[in-house]
């Protein structure tokens, strides 16, 4: 009797041993360390490895492991004294039907009555992999959101340390790969720092932000190489702790561009005549206006998929649409839905542009908000990065800048139009007098008769510079491709602009010219494309010089040349020669005259001809301006010129 009592605390030992294996949550190996056979398994690892206990005692473990790395792990474990045969890692194994799956293996020493044993706990880690992989899924889809729009993106933390830095910031901050690794606070705003010509503001705004971290700010910021950039900073927010802020930095330098054009175009008409102050004031209201859109633009951003279908959408492009949340969140949204019949096709353009560049050129549609309203807009898309049926986009209304257009328009073109009636009756009656109809005049009188005039024909030119320009940009100008002889129109030409030349002491000659050269284009906008180059050229010719024209033909193509022996066009001035309003200061271009608008226009007509225009300068030997023009098919009753 008192040995089987004492027998039984043993006996129950030794199964609640057995149980504890059974009932683990990890599966469990026992490995004979000698010959690395599998000695004992529990339940778990014969249904991980889809064995029968008994086929899997004195199995190898090597049959078990699919991985090299396990080879290297055994024999470090064997040699490290000091790991005392403990050690944890991640493995592949493979089960009976040859499915491989990734575990996390927890290894410790047993030895007992001589003999050494490894105890291996195992844990299927393929749900774990799946998470981690989701979020650098997302993480990647975030950073690629941030990457496509059109503002650079940075993020601080509490602790100074910069979080999160888009590609669109880093190109517009020019910043070096150390700054970047620094991951600095201070570093980075150093760097802006000695970017910005006058950085005093903005870090007035930083000091405002240190006193009251939840403020919000907004600061237009001026650097050093002319760029402006307008910077917005926000308190960003986990549920409902602050953890750090965030500034968004927008490029308005264009804006700048065309908001200095407009100021410029103001001048020159306040200088033509100081009793058009009404003219001056309404452009000022327009500039006003613009300038509002501008500073109050903002940008919807959205993710889809190749079928349309919204899987993303900002508040900005949910209130544009006028989509609540929760429903976006409930029932979606599909973009083409959401856009108009006419807006489809370009959608289409783009999409295919995505699947052979990864990116589209941005195109302006329709949004139909759940109202029915019509929402003009530009979509820019590109392709998710590591994802060939998703895109992300951003959208940009055009409501404002649509009115602000049609306005200074219908403005320009009042105004234009109202101008060239008195002109013509103040130009005419100079002309009478200059001409001494109304009989001799003292000649200090004749002076002022033959300033006033000249300055009225300047008056008139840019007026008409002024419809032109409005009926390109508005898409009013009439352009008729027809066929033509080239040689006809341009004698015409140098016989039209023969007295501007004379009265420089100037002459035109053509050197070169084919037999027959008849070519497809607007014979009326040849002319004032003429007009340009050969005014152009005699303005800036030296006394008793000549301006040489040449037609060549190049396989099918017409090249027009009109060469000057003046000073040439200066190094700095070459880039913005066909712009607008470009005048290049330093140069006899003020005393002659001229709007700055007439090579701009007569870009525009070549290219609308189908044409190309250019220049070849050298400076103090003078410059040859050239356009093409596509060659016409010749007719048997052609005859030579």
């Amino acid at each position: 009797m008192s040995q089987s009592a004492s027998a039984l605390p043993a006996s129950l030992s030794q199964g609640l041993l057995r149980h504890i294996i059974e009932h683990s949550r990890d599966a469990i190996l026992v490995v004979d360390i000698q010959h690395m056979l599998v000695v004992d398994a529990n339940l778990l690892a014969c249904q991980m490895l889809f064995y029968g206990k008994e086929e899997l005692l004195g199995l190898p473990l090597a049959n078990i492991e699919c991985s090299l790395q396990d080879v290297f792990f055994w024999e470090a474990l064997r040699a490290d004294a000091q790991a005392e045969g403990k050690a944890i890692a991640e493995s592949e194994w493979i089960s009976r039907h040859g499915l491989s799956f990734p575990v996390e293996k927890r290894v410790s020493t047993f030895i007992e009555n001589g003999s050494e044993f490894f105890i291996i706990h195992a844990e299927d880690i393929t749900h774990r992999r799946e998470l981690v992989e989701g979020q650098v899924h997302l993480v990647a889809q975030l950073q690629s959101s941030l990457d496509a729009t059109a503002e650079g993106i940075l993020s601080i933390d509490l602790s100074g340390n910069v979080i999160n830095i888009n590609q669109r910031f880093s190109s517009m901050w020019h910043l070096t790969d150390e700054l970047l690794a620094s991951r600095s606070e201070t570093k980075m705003f150093s760097h802006l720092r000695d970017a910005l010509q006058d950085a005093e503001d903005f870090f007035a705004s930083l000091e405002k932000i240190r006193d009251d971290p939840n403020r919000e700010t907004e600061d237009l910021m001026t650097l050093k190489d002319g760029r402006y950039f307008v910077c917005v900073s926000k308190p960003e927010f986990l549920r409902d702790r602050r953890v750090g802020r965030v500034f968004s930095v927008r490029d308005i330098t264009q804006m700048k561009e065309a908001e200095c054009s407009l100021v410029a175009a103001k001048d020159a008409a306040e200088q033509a005549s100081k009793e058009k102050s009404r003219m001056v004031e309404a452009l000022m209201v327009s500039e006003s206006r613009l300038r509002r859109l501008v500073n109050s633009s903002l940008i919807g951003i959205m993710q889809g998929n190749l079928s349309g279908k919204l899987t993303e959408a900002n508040d900005v492009l949910l209130q544009l649409a006028g989509v609540q949340r929760l429903e976006f969140a409930e029932f979606g949204m599909s973009w083409l839905e959401r856009t108009s019949a006419e807006s489809h096709a370009a959608h289409q353009n783009a999409m295919e542009e995505l699947r052979w560049h990864g990116q589209a050129k941005p195109y302006e549609g329709e949004l139909i908000r759940k109202d029915g309203a019509h929402i003009p807009v530009m979509v820019g898309l590109a392709q998710l990065e590591g994802s060939f049926d998703e895109w992300v986009g951003f959208v940009l209304d055009l409501t404002e800048q649509r009115k602000a257009d049609r306005i200074k328009s219908e403005f320009i073109s009042v105004v234009s139009h109202e101008l060239r009636t008195p002109l013509t009756s103040i130009r005419g009656a100079l002309g009478l007098l200059e001409s001494g109809v109304v009989g001799e005049l003292a000649p200090k009188v004749m002076q002022l008769i033959k300033v006033a005039h000249k300055n009225c024909q300047r008056l008139g030119v840019l007026v008409n510079d002024i419809l032109d320009m409005e009926k390109l940009a508005s898409g009013k100008m009439v352009i008729n491709i027809e066929r033509f002889d080239l040689v006809a129109v341009t004698r015409q030409a140098i016989e039209a602009n023969a007295g501007y030349a004379q009265a420089l002491n100037v002459r035109y000659r053509i050197s070169c010219h084919p037999e027959q050269a008849w070519a497809m284009g607007d014979s009326v906008r040849v002319m004032q494309v003429f007009a340009n180059l050969l005014s152009n050229a005699a303005k800036f010719s030296p006394n008793g010089a000549e301006v040489q024209i040449r037609i060549t033909e190049i396989s099918g193509i017409y090249k027009i040349e009109v060469e000057d022996k003046g000073q040439g066009i200066p190094l700095a001035f070459r880039e913005q020669i066909f712009k607008k309003f470009a005048q290049a200061d330093g140069t006899n271009t003020r005393q002659q005259g001229g709007t700055g608008l007439g090579l701009n226009i007569t870009k525009t007509f070549v290219e609308k001809m189908g044409g190309e225009i250019g220049f070849e300068t050298e400076e103090g030997k003078g410059s040859t301006f050239w356009f093409t023009l596509m060659a016409a098919v010749h007719r048997r009753n052609d005859r030579v010129t």
